[in-house]
């Protein structure tokens, strides 16, 4: 990419980035409410009877079962820590000038749906971590040590890894024509 188009980079970065703040800010709720009803539904597609319980209270997910007395343990998780990764991933695809241009807007679609789609992942790990670990004497009967290493291994793979990485990578992945170029990385062939 040529210096002056690097440099409307540099200089759009801020703007694409206060932008998705706010459009993320205005979206959340009903991303919030979206997010939860579909871990629920994902939770209970893989067991019987389905009794996952996921509920939305403003920025939170409630995390309980309904086969369980009402005072039992309930997990109150910050939805936040989930998906505010779609800030730094919307922001890094608006800041590239020309990112419109060859099907541009149907590859910021596909790059915000993959992540959706950790996002729905990465609280569905929280659920299976929590049941696995949070409820006590019903954890340890229902669940092995093996078990609980695996989840807590992939709970923590999607809080750390996921997280932190997957906007970059869907951003060169989606935009690698764009990005290779503002870096000045030469593609052979």
């Amino acid at each position: 990419m040529p210096a002056p188009d690097r440099k409307r980079f540099w200089r759009r970065l801020p703007w694409a980035l206060a932008g998705s703040v706010v459009l993320w800010l205005v979206i959340r709720p009903a991303y919030n409410t979206v997010l939860t009803s579909t871990a629920q539904g994902l939770c209970r597609l893989f067991e019987r009877p389905p009794v996952t319980q996921v509920a939305c209270d403003g920025e939170a997910a409630i995390i309980g079962r309904s086969d369980m007395r009402a005072d039992s343990g309930r997990l109150r998780y910050s939805l936040t820590q989930i998906h505010f990764n779609l800030i730094p991933a919307l922001a890094l695809a608006l800041a590239v000038p020309g990112w419109t241009r060859r099907q541009g807007w149907q590859r910021l679609a596909s790059m915000l749906l993959l992540l959706a789609i950790s996002h729905v992942l990465s609280l569905f790990w929280h659920v299976q971590f929590f049941f696995a670990t949070g409820l006590g004497e019903w954890s340890a009967a229902n669940y092995g040590p093996v078990a609980r290493e695996v989840l807590g291994g992939l709970r923590y793979f999607f809080d750390i890894a996921v997280t932190f990485t997957l906007p970059l990578l869907l951003w060169v992945g989606f935009f690698h024509e764009r990005v290779f170029a503002l870096l000045g990385v030469e593609r052979e062939g």
